[in-house]
């Protein structure tokens, strides 16, 4: 039986947890939450529970006793911890501080939302992108002002890599597809044709299995070895794969992806999958692109 999905909603703010928590009972069910005022509480209740399967944790950034990125630090001195996804959440736009906490290693920061619909919209995105639950509420989105802008995708399944690319075009019609086939095209992009890119890609797909998932974890590894060297820990990076495998889904987290998403075996449904993925990371996450303006 797989484990009950859990949100671990960490915030010094008590009206904040509730608005949070509220908007997440409201767009997705069946989810346990669990709440913390601070990161020494955090800590302590992941120490406690018996099964951190399936579990993401919503964290603000400045909270008294042990702040966000100290509590992300402990977190990732953990090894029985590092597969579990961390979102930071703050008011913040110090682009210092959200660079050094994906330097750190977080997957996402998300600004703090002010109204209902932007709380709403900030569930919709964790539930997609993190739980792999479809929301009611998810829809096509068309994402605008991606005119010279570029998305990197590493698949190595001809057919899938062009339904990809259609997919993706659907959604952002001016976008730059870049399409690599495998393990070697991969590594030979990022060690000449990277440099040459008039601007960095704002996200990059990686298939897991190339064809084995060794593969795909090497190419992820290397990824964000090459991402850390160039500081742009910032640019997602998120694994597609057929495998809904537990290991397969902990092994990616444990290596750094910022997100993992299991591609439908319903062809028809690609479009809408990319077009929400895109909308989110793009839109709603705080990423390299949005912290160079």
């Amino acid at each position: 039986m797989n484990a009950a999905k859990k949100i671990f909603i960490v915030d010094d703010d008590e009206d904040d947890r509730f608005l949070l928590k509220d908007a997440v009972f409201n767009v997705i069910k069946g989810i346990e939450i669990i709440e913390a005022c601070d990161g020494i509480e955090l800590l302590s209740l992941l120490e406690a529970e018996g099964n951190l399967e399936n579990c993401v944790i919503l964290m603000d950034m400045n909270m008294p006793r042990m702040s966000g990125l100290e509590a992300l630090s402990a977190i990732k001195a953990e090894e029985h911890l590092l597969h579990i996804p961390v979102i930071m959440i703050s008011t913040t736009n110090n682009t210092d501080l959200i660079a050094t906490a994906y330097a750190k290693g977080i997957n996402a920061f998300i600004s703090k939302p002010y109204q209902i619909s932007e709380y709403e919209q900030l569930a919709d995105a964790i539930s997609v992108c993190f739980l792999r639950i479809p929301t009611s509420r998810t829809k096509a989105h068309q994402i605008k002002n991606m005119a010279s802008k570029s998305i990197l995708v590493i698949e190595d399944n001809p057919d899938q890599r062009i339904l990809m690319s259609l997919a993706l075009r659907s959604c952002m019609p001016q976008v730059k597809v870049i399409s690599l086939a495998d393990e070697n095209m991969a590594l030979e992009h990022l060690e000449s044709q990277w440099a040459r890119l008039s601007e960095t890609p704002r996200l990059i797909l990686l298939d897991l299995y190339l064809p084995d998932r060794q593969n795909g974890l090497r190419i992820l590894e290397n990824l964000k070895k090459f991402l850390a060297g160039c500081r742009l820990m910032s640019i997602p990076v998120i694994v597609l794969s057929h495998s809904d495998n537990p290991v397969d889904i902990r092994e990616c987290y444990r290596s750094q992806a910022n997100a993992y998403l299991v591609k439908s075996d319903d062809l028809t449904t690609w479009f809408s999958f990319f077009s929400n993925l895109c909308h989110f990371w793009i839109n709603t996450i705080s990423s390299q692109n949005k912290l160079l303006r």
